[in-house]
This record gives structure tokens, sequence and C-alpha cells, in this order.
């Protein structure tokens, strides 16, 4: 039987920050990697008022802020959207928003980062800013402006991406798929954290098949936890 892959659209309920920043904390303190870099796990702030981390470690000198590798211009159109089939690169497709073209309006911008990362062209100016290296798409404009906002960040981030990718019947490790998957797309991430804000983490937090896996900057796997374990999980009825 032949493999396939694909990448689901994002559920909805990843749009909401009180979703996921819930599942991703009790992902860190589920994974022994984390356990120990925190001194023992870690916890939500009291308050973010003052820009603290989403995840305190209980050791008081290591922290993770969380980002959500989704555009802002999909955030804004989830609600606008149905399932069409997307072509991401050979081999891979995803559900992608079509409700607006239903109703013959113009396309909706592609609401997934890891997609658009994947079939565009990126480099690194001078001032090491990520740039599209094909100056007539200017279509995602916003969100290579929010990526360059959130590669600065000075602190030890974990970049989420919602999108889970979906392997059926494949001879290969699905979790090296991913992070072969993950290293195409993000690699220009990890460059430009590397050269912006040295001295703190990068991490990613990818969905597969039914796990949530956690690789570092330079794609290693640190750890990877079943869905259905987590009890934030089943707050948020997904179905798998």
């Amino acid at each position: 039987m032949e493999s396939s892959t694909k990448l689901e659209i994002p559920k909805k309920q990843f749009y909401d920050k009180k979703n996921y920043e819930p599942l991703l904390l009790e992902c860190l303190n589920r994974i022994p990697f984390f356990i120990n870099k925190s001194g023992g796990g870690f916890s939500a702030p009291k308050s973010e008022s003052n820009g603290q981390c989403d995840a305190i470690g209980n050791n008081g000198c290591y922290s993770v802020d969380f980002k959500l590798l989704l555009s802002q211009e999909g955030a804004q159109n989830v609600n606008e959207t149905s399932l069409t089939k997307v072509t991401l690169c050979k081999g891979v497709t995803m559900s992608a928003p079509s409700k607006a073209s239903m109703r013959r309006e113009p396309s909706l911008p592609f609401p997934n980062i890891w997609g658009f990362l994947v079939s565009h062209s990126f480099s690194l100016n001078k001032n090491n800013e990520i740039i599209l290296a094909d100056k007539a798409d200017r279509n995602m404009k916003d969100t290579i402006k929010s990526l360059n906002k959130m590669v600065c960040t000075k602190k030890n981030l974990l970049f989420f991406h919602p999108s889970r990718l979906v392997i059926q019947d494949s001879h290969d490790n699905p979790i090296e798929v991913l992070r072969n998957r993950a290293k195409e797309a993000l690699l220009i991430v990890s460059k430009a954290r590397r050269k912006l804000s040295p001295g703190y983490e990068t991490y990613y937090a990818l969905l597969i098949n039914n796990e949530m896996v956690l690789l570092s900057e330079d794609f290693t796997h640190t750890g990877c936890i079943e869905l259905t374990s987590l009890d934030t999980w089943h707050n948020l009825h997904i179905k798998l």
C-alpha cells in the first residue's frame, strides 16, 4: 500500500492562547528534557502584564515563552474557511480556506506559516531580517513582519505549529519524516534566531499523527508525548 502524508488545517481551538498555552505547559511538564531544564517543572505566571514568559521554571532561572506559528492573516480569517486541498510540496497536501472563494471573493492569504515557508524562497538581509526572495510575492507581508518580530524576542521560545501532519502506511520513521519537513520549513527561523537572539534557546512543538513532538533549534528530537494522555488535550474536544 502506498504511503500518504497530509497536513491538516489548524483546528479553530488553536487560535486562542487560552487553549494552546495550557496544552504546551502540560507537555513541558511531561517531558524529562524540560523537567530537568526547569528544575522540576514549569508553572504559568500569575500575570503576563509585565511580559512574563508563559512557562516559569521551578528553579527560578529558566523560563520559556510560547509563540504560535500561524500567520496574522490566517487568524483573522479562520471563521471564513471551509476545506479544500492545496499541494505544499511533492507528496504533501493540506486543507485550506475555500468558503470565501465559494462566494466568489478573492482567495484568502495562506493561514499556515509552515506551508508558506515550504512553498516560498527566503533569505536573511544584512540586518538578519527574514525576507522573501521573490519580491513579486507581497501578499504575506504581515506574516513576514510578525515572524521577524517573534525571532527578535529576547526569551527562550517554543514555537507551536498546530497543523497536524498525518502519515499513513509509511515504512519511514514518522518522527524522522517530521524532522525533515520541519528543517525544510523552519531552518530560516532557527538561523534568524541565532543571529538576532544569541544566548536564547529555540524549540518547536509539532503535531504528528497522535503525538506532540518537540524539537530543538537544530531539529534534534527532545521528546514526544501521546496527545490523548494529556488532560488539556481532552479539554479541547478535538478528534484525531
